[in-house]
């Protein structure tokens, strides 16, 4: 008969060994490897890359829009602000709307002088624009000056201001008048004159009669031809 201890040593014996057949029937998994993981220092580097394109092309487009690049004549650029040409293009339009106020403040005071004198005003208006353009400080290769393009001897002569809009306006207004008398009421002839000096007419109707103003300069022909129509 056994004793206790052999009993006991053959009863771990055999748990021992059916441990060890179970462990031996129980199939074994290999553990699948883990995927290749991306640096999370490189992911985050891709990341910044991206924004940071964005946000330079967003900051170009927006330095586009208010920015222009001039390159001078030796190769450099440079950047300047568009307000700049934007204020510039107003100040221009601007003095271009203040330009066509001064001259058509110019336009009526040449009618006024006309009616005072007793002329045409059309026709006033027309020569004058012909002589100047209504600009009063216009000067001819001739040196004749101002908005009716007066010689400074002539303008002495008559007591007139020529560098004055209104006075000038207003002798040349009875200049005329007086030119309209001496020709018989003749404006042609009166223009010409103006434009000539009345020797010079005289002596073209004494010339050519009917055809006086053939007789004078292509200047004098042109400039009576504008006016008259």
């Amino acid at each position: 008969m056994k004793n206790a201890n052999t009993l006991l040593l053959e009863n771990n014996a055999k748990a021992i060994t059916e441990i060890s057949a179970t462990a031996a029937a129980t199939p074994t998994y290999d553990r699948p490897a883990k995927a290749a993981r991306t640096p999370r220092r490189i992911s985050n580097l891709r990341k910044g890359i991206a924004v940071g394109a964005a946000c330079g092309a967003l900051l170009l487009s927006g330095f586009a829009a208010t920015h222009y690049t001039q390159v001078d004549n030796y190769g450099s650029t440079a950047n300047y602000p568009r307000h700049d040409v934007t204020s510039t293009a107003r100040h221009d339009n601007h003095r271009h709307q203040s330009s066509a106020s001064v001259a058509h403040s110019y336009v009526d005071m040449a009618r006024s002088a006309a009616i005072a004198a007793g002329i045409n005003p059309d026709y006033f208006v027309r020569q004058i624009n012909q002589e100047s353009g209504f600009n009063p400080n216009v000067v001819s290769p001739a040196g004749a000056i101002g908005i009716a393009q007066f010689m400074p001897a002539t303008a002495a002569e008559m007591g007139i201001n020529a560098s004055d809009p209104q006075s000038a306006l207003t002798g040349a207004a009875r200049w005329m008048a007086n030119l309209n008398r001496q020709f018989g009421g003749d404006y042609s002839k009166a223009l010409a004159a103006y434009n000539a000096g009345p020797g010079a007419v005289q002596s073209a109707v004494n010339a050519g009669g009917g055809n006086w103003l053939a007789q004078l300069p292509a200047e004098t022909q042109n400039y009576v031809r504008s006016i008259m129509g």
